[in-house]
């Protein structure tokens, strides 16, 4: 069956094919790179259940599995959590080889960002560095839209945390009913005194005796005498 390839060459034949597609992001997603493009706005999605920021949003909570429809606006600063450096370019890639890949954790958010970290001027990154959301000029609905996020030297700046951003919760400490705190210390001096009178014993005082004289042998008793 293979006689009729005898006196035939391969040919070999190189090309690329290209599939083009337009993909679907679904409308948390769609909403939340709209707010970015038209609004220069960072969203999240709140769970109802567990409290938790999600940014990027989601639609259901991995924690409890709860549908989450509650959209918070975060700041557009966060706190660098890690980050790494990556030294070489392919094609895939949104930024020419060096540059910098981190989590950010943006104000009010408990989830962290994946973005680029870019205009360090030539320093390497910190964990635990504030940076802050730089917007293209141009945007396209995508999130490249955020340009990357640059280091910020002073908090105070715009934009350090957005209406909805939750403040740090203070812990209370439990209050006193009136005369509880008097009744402690008189209960505390009791105690003290208790002890003090317990501790209390009576110490037994030898007579001293006069320097180069010996004690006198003890008297022993003879049988017989009277």
């Amino acid at each position: 069956m293979e006689k009729w390839l005898e006196g035939l060459e391969p040919v070999v034949v190189r090309q690329d094919l290209k599939v083009p597609y337009r993909y679907s992001m679904g409308a948390t997603t769609s909403r939340f790179f709209i707010e970015i493009r038209d609004n220069r706005k960072i969203m999240g999605i709140r769970c109802p259940q567990c409290d938790v920021v999600f940014v990027p949003p989601r639609t259901t909570c991995g924690r409890c599995f709860s549908q989450l429809h509650e959209w918070v606006e975060v700041g557009n600063q966060g706190t660098l959590e890690t980050y790494t450096q990556v030294r070489y370019t392919t094609p895939v890639q949104p930024a020419a080889a060096p540059f910098y890949y981190g989590i950010i954790k943006l104000d009010g958010a408990d989830t962290g960002l994946a973005h680029i970290v870019g205009d360090l001027k030539g320093q390497e990154p910190r964990i635990g560095m504030r940076v802050q959301a730089v917007f293209k000029e141009e945007r396209k609905g995508n999130m490249l839209d955020i340009r990357y996020f640059k280091p910020v030297g002073d908090e105070k700046e715009a934009g350090s945390r957005a209406q909805g951003a939750r403040p740090k919760k203070k812990v209370q400490k439990p209050k006193r009913r009136e005369g509880e705190k008097s009744r402690i210390k008189v209960k505390a001096k009791k105690s003290i005194k208790k002890k003090t009178a317990r501790g209390k014993t009576k110490k037994m005082v030898k007579p001293a005796r006069p320097r180069g004289k010996k004690a006198p042998p003890p008297k022993r008793k003879v049988k017989g005498k009277k």
